[in-house]
């Protein structure tokens, strides 16, 4: 009896473990679908702004998300829950199911919800560090089940190359989109998602691992530092002291023991209702998008070498942390801060150059007018190069520049550097735009000069990104790292004899060495000069021309004038033998 009942046991066992097995096997209810594999969502709660996150039992998830002035909130997702990438060029859709629903708070004139679907590139922190949108979509109702396909633009892929260089996508975001919808801030959106299934292309490729090409060396260091500063809004003997947090990032080969090495210094500045947070430097993942930039650009030898900071542009006791960056008196006193804290600070812990040449400041839209008007108007002897995104410019142009020209100190000083950039479609600051670029341009105190107008940009970091790129491409020329030749050692091979015309070897001379360069030509052949006399080049020996070598390999065809025919090698005309 005791036997049969064990057996009986160890079959029910088994049966249970069989079931329990066949459970943990099948594909969640709710998740995401990747190429016919479906996994539970792995939230990006890092890159999230949202709250009461919830992770439901069904697979679905759900958060709330608020208003924010247009920069409404929202929770960011891993494409694979093991933090890869996928190339984005081999998906055509986005399938998107979830129930939505206003929250505790919101306003009765707002339109039904809105929504955005983010991708978030390779070198994403988040859904506000480093993003691009494929489509807002709304809601037909207040509240209800939303079904939507996403269609991904036939040159999205491009678009994402055209930001981060390479076209992998770590994740995506589904954003409430509070721009121009009647929301007043703190309205808030409660969201479940369901289902997303990313559909790829038929007969497309299988996607690759993530390789930016540079090396671990070429690759720059992002520490956290904190500064002590105090409230610049009240008098010295009132303020209250305190330390702020920052974030540094260091270029490739920085040795902090190598005195004699020095770098240039740029300020970065956030804008109204954000911190030093939000250009998504970290020293988390792959640092953000921004240190991609710097990495490749100074790694390729296209962006002069250069120590950042960013730093919270509110110089009061409300600056934070991770403050709320609306304290618009703090803002208006950063000359304090950045003259007497931030640019001492740095000068006295890290290998920073001294003079105004190797010192610039950019910020986006409060930050951009920051730079404007602190930067050049008030720290114009401190800093020589700046840059605004989207800046908040609330003097008219001529204004601005006779309250510079107004100040003896600033005589003969000049702006070395200076850029702007806005989106056409941004209906803050655009208004404004085009009169400062013409008024920038026209100022003799500016030597260099570059403005961009982004085709359809909001107020919004794809503007910003971008603008932050083309900026450190003007600045610290001086600082560009020239590529080091790479040697390959290869086996020793015998030369070949080296043969030129008999006509010439008949008159006595002697062949050149192979890799001589053709000086004169006649009916005997090419004549090439060795230790100071005259040698017989081989037949297939090519002059160059201008200064410029022969071709070694290349044979496409870029431009023929009456040298020859010209290609390209090693990045530099050659001329096709």
């Amino acid at each position: 009896m005791f036997n049969k009942l064990q057996k009986h046991l160890r079959v029910t066992l088994s049966l249970c473990v069989l079931a329990l097995s066949f459970v943990s096997c099948q594909s969640p209810k709710n998740g995401i679908s990747l190429r016919g594999t479906k996994e539970k969502f792995t939230i990006f709660r890092d890159g999230s702004v949202a709250t009461n996150i919830q992770e439901n039992s069904d697979g679905s998830v759900s958060w709330v998300a608020s208003a924010a002035g247009g920069a409404g909130g929202g929770l960011a997702f891993y494409v694979k829950s093991n933090k890869q990438e996928i190339n984005i060029a081999n998906y055509e859709s986005i399938d998107i199911e979830m129930d939505y629903g206003p929250g505790q708070k919101w306003s009765n004139n707002a339109k039904n919800p809105s929504f955005v679907l983010r991708l978030l590139p390779w070198d994403s922190t988040g859904m506000f560090g480093g993003f691009e949108d494929v489509e807002y979509f709304d809601a037909k109702s207040r509240s209800g089940t939303l079904k939507y396909t996403v269609k991904i633009p036939s040159n999205f892929s491009k678009q994402i190359i055209a930001s981060s260089d390479f076209d992998e996508i770590l994740g995506f975001a589904i954003k409430f989109n509070d721009y121009n919808r009647g929301n007043a801030d703190g309205d808030q959106l409660k969201v479940t998602l369901k289902n997303v299934t990313f559909n790829a292309k038929s007969g497309a490729a299988e996607d690759t691992p993530f390789d930016d090409g540079l090396t671990d060396s070429q690759r720059g260091t992002v520490i956290e530092i904190n500064y002590p500063t105090r409230d610049y809004t009240v008098d010295q003997y009132r303020a209250e002291k305190y330390k702020k947090h920052a974030w540094v990032y260091l270029p490739a080969g920085y040795d902090e023991n190598d005195k004699n090495t020095k770098y240039p210094l740029f300020v970065l500045l956030h804008g109204f209702g954000q911190n030093e947070n939000t250009w998504g430097l970290s020293n988390k993942g792959r640092g953000g998008k921004i240190k991609g930039f710097m990495d490749r650009g100074m790694a390729s030898g296209e962006v002069g070498r250069f120590i950042l900071v960013t730093v919270t542009g509110v110089a009061s006791k409300n600056w934070g942390p991770n403050g709320a960056g609306n304290d618009v008196n703090g803002f208006n006193a950063f000359k304090g801060e950045l003259r007497d804290d931030i640019i001492p600070y740095m000068r006295a812990n890290f290998n920073v150059k001294e003079g105004r040449d190797n010192v610039a400041l950019a910020g986006l839209s409060m930050g951009g007018g920051q730079t404007f008007n602190i930067g050049i108007a008030e720290c114009l002897d401190l800093i020589s190069n700046f840059a605004g995104f989207s800046g908040a410019l609330f003097s008219g142009a001529d204004e601005f520049k006779r309250n510079v020209d107004g100040k003896r100190e600033f005589n003969n000083l000049k702006i070395h550097n200076l850029y702007m950039t806005c989106g056409d479609a941004d209906d803050l600051v655009y208004q404004s735009f085009p009169g400062y670029v013409r008024a920038m341009k026209n100022w003799n105190r500016v030597e260099n000069f570059k403005d961009y107008t982004y085709p359809g940009g909001t107020h919004d970091f794809p503007v910003w990104y971008k603008g932050f790129n083309d900026f450190i491409h003007m600045i610290f020329a001086d600082m560009r790292q020239k590529s080091e030749p790479v040697v390959i050692e290869e086996p020793s091979i015998e030369p070949a004899p080296v043969t030129c015309s008999s006509r010439i070897t008949a008159q006595g001379y002697k062949c050149c060495n192979s890799g001589c360069v053709v000086v004169y030509t006649d009916d005997d052949g090419n004549w090439g000069v060795e230790n100071g006399q005259w040698c017989g080049c081989s037949k297939n020996e090519c002059r160059g021309a201008q200064g410029y070598p022969c071709c070694k390999s290349a044979t496409d065809i870029y431009y023929t004038d009456s040298d020859g025919n010209w290609s390209v090698e090693n990045n530099d005309w050659c001329l096709i033998p």
